[in-house]
């Protein structure tokens, strides 16, 4: 059987003439051709998802990058310097990275005046006093001409209370936000308006 349908095969090739032979010729070119483009797109097609995927890896480090924040340890600490540590990290995170209080830290102060569950911002800077940093008489020191500048860190509600403009709901505001690097800070941080701030000036200080 097979031998009869090679022959009958063999029969119609040679009856092919040579117009029909070129036809054959450029079917099989045409093919050829398809299948080459149909590869090449093929290939181009994951060539463009794995440049997809390599973007979205970008965009995820991104992310982790803006998740992370920036802080400045110093003072009574075993070891001050500039952190790194993770959004909606609090001062406790910060001080336990920083090694933990030393033994000159004031723990009395840092107990009554340092919210260990605050949490911290981006560009903060924590300062933990040292026992000789803090005076007997906590909330203000003495000044040369007999004005009582009162300690934005270590002040009591009543002696906040005492300044211009500041009541009881202003004081709290303000004990919130310590620790204060500079006496600006209690205006940036948004413990007093601008008109109060200035018109406390110059009965604030820090320490």
């Amino acid at each position: 059987m097979m031998k009869m349908v090679s022959e009958i095969l063999w029969n119609k090739i040679g009856k092919l003439t040579k117009m029909d032979g070129v036809l054959i010729v450029l079917l099989i070119i045409g093919l050829v051709v398809s299948v080459t483009s149909l590869f090449r797109g093929i290939t181009k097609s994951d060539q463009v998802q794995v440049e997809f995927l390599e973007a979205a890896n970008t965009t995820s480090s991104n992310r982790d990058l803006a998740g992370k924040l920036v802080i400045d340890v110093e003072g009574a600490v075993m070891t001050p310097g500039v952190f790194e540590l993770s959004t909606g990290s609090r001062i406790k995170d910060a001080l336990i990275t920083a090694g933990g209080l030393s033994e000159k830290a004031d723990r009395s102060f840092c107990e009554k005046n340092i919210n260990l569950a605050q949490e911290i911002k981006d560009g903060q800077k924590i300062y933990i006093p040292f026992v000789s940093d803090t005076p007997s008489d906590r909330g203000y020191v003495e000044a040369k001409n007999n004005t009582k500048l009162v300690n934005l860190n270590t002040a009591t509600m009543n002696e906040l209370d005492t300044l211009w403009g500041v009541g009881p709901a202003r004081a709290e505001s303000i004990v919130k936000n310590r620790p204060y690097a500079s006496v600006e800070e209690v205006f940036s941080k948004g413990g007093m308006t601008k008109q109060i701030f200035e018109k406390n000036r110059e009965k604030l200080t820090v320490y």
